[in-house]
């Protein structure tokens, strides 16, 4: 199998962090290092928030202290069915309603506080869930002891989740949210960077030339799941021509060739 250095898939070992992500995972950690509950990580399609919640479940996955559970879709038929997913990812047994469900899940909180694990749930494309939904999790939230909550949760979704979680419906979730985060597109520089970050990590000689990035930037607008697909598709054609540069060009051309409107 051929790998490029520019693949879209959500890879944790190749993300590139730029100050503005950094400032991301520092709200996630911090929510989640002290059990305040809840965070949001928000963003327009192909911003990489799916690529964040993968990084930081992988880095939380891997501390003995921290049990760690990550959605990427939360394809749930009901809240109920939402719960008991939930409880046997960790191993619960299945209960015949709702209410046994949290019952058996709070008392396991508790021992996992009690033994100074701390309880994380990473859930991806969190706009899918219905108000129902939303409501286990604020029901979940109200687990906690006087100074901690018992299970910390991030929740990643387009904007269209913000609008939902700013509604009157959701104003007792939104109060119990702490330092959310809103993802923007790269600055050029910081475009630059991550594919200079992608061609060191890939262990190949850097091909753009700083025309190239330019045009890059104009066509793609800094959206890094549109840069990465663009320059994937332009690096293979360069290889497959056997030039040395991706150049502005290029870019044109591969642009051109990955529209739909041709």
């Amino acid at each position: 199998m051929d790998d490029t250095p520019f693949s879209v898939s959500p890879n944790p070992l190749s993300l590139y962090l730029t100050a503005p992500l950094e400032a991301v995972i520092f709200k996630v950690r911090y929510t989640v290092n002290k059990r305040q509950g809840l965070t949001v990580v928000l963003g327009d399609n192909g911003l990489g928030k799916s690529t964040v919640m993968r990084y930081l479940y992988t880095a939380y996955d891997a501390r003995e202290d921290v049990v760690a559970m990550y959605v990427p879709t939360p394809s749930y038929s009901s809240e109920f069915a939402m719960m008991q997913a939930l409880c046997a990812d960790i191993g619960l047994p299945v209960r015949r309603s709702i209410l046994a469900h949290q019952e058996e899940l709070f008392a396991w909180l508790v021992s996992q506080y009690s033994a100074g694990n701390n309880v994380v749930l990473f859930l991806d494309e969190a706009q899918k869930l219905t108000n129902k939904m939303l409501e286990v999790v604020r029901t979940l939230l109200n687990y906690e002891t006087g100074e901690h909550k018992l299970i910390q949760i991030v929740l990643a979704g387009q904007l269209e989740l913000r609008d939902r979680l700013l509604s009157e419906k959701q104003k007792a979730l939104h109060s119990r949210l702490i330092a959310p985060s809103v993802l923007s597109p790269l600055t050029l520089d910081d475009m630059a960077a991550m594919l200079d970050h992608r061609c060191r990590h890939a262990k190949v000689s850097n091909p753009f030339d700083a025309v190239a990035l330019d045009r890059l930037y104009e066509v793609t607008e800094g959206v890094p799941r549109r840069v990465l697909s663009l320059v994937g598709f332009a690096y293979e054609m360069m290889l497959q021509t056997g030039a040395k540069k991706i150049t502005a060009k290029l870019i044109d051309h591969a642009t051109q060739e990955v529209s739909l409107t041709n």
